[in-house]
């Protein structure tokens, strides 16, 4: 399995509607491609920076095509849609690990 994990850096500003509108519409909008298996959202609580909140969601894949299918064809319109809504207000970057296992 691949997780494909984005972390947002988001000003104090449009903290709130962007939270509201990132756990009502844009989750929503990566899992309608199918191509996700489940998703695990968090605040991150370390590196604080004033007048920021940063966020991190991680999506579950089968494989890599899949994750491939994902970025050839819903990857674009979903960033866009950040980007008008909020412009540089919000950054994103992801990155893409193989999950090797479960503790306990």
């Amino acid at each position: 399995m691949i997780l494909y994990n984005t972390t947002f850096v988001v000003e104090d500003s449009v903290h709130e509607d962007w939270l509201t509108w990132f756990k009502e519409e844009n989750i929503q909008d990566y899992l309608n491609t199918k191509c996700f298996l489940g998703a695990r959202f968090g605040k991150v609580t370390s590196h604080v920076e004033p007048g920021m909140k940063t966020y991190s969601i991680q999506f579950f894949v089968k494989d890599e095509l899949t994750l491939d299918q994902f970025k050839n064809n819903f990857l674009v319109e979903i960033q866009q849609k950040l980007i008008q809504k909020f412009g540089t207000s919000v950054l994103g970057f992801s990155s893409e690990m193989e999950h090797l296992g479960d503790f306990s």
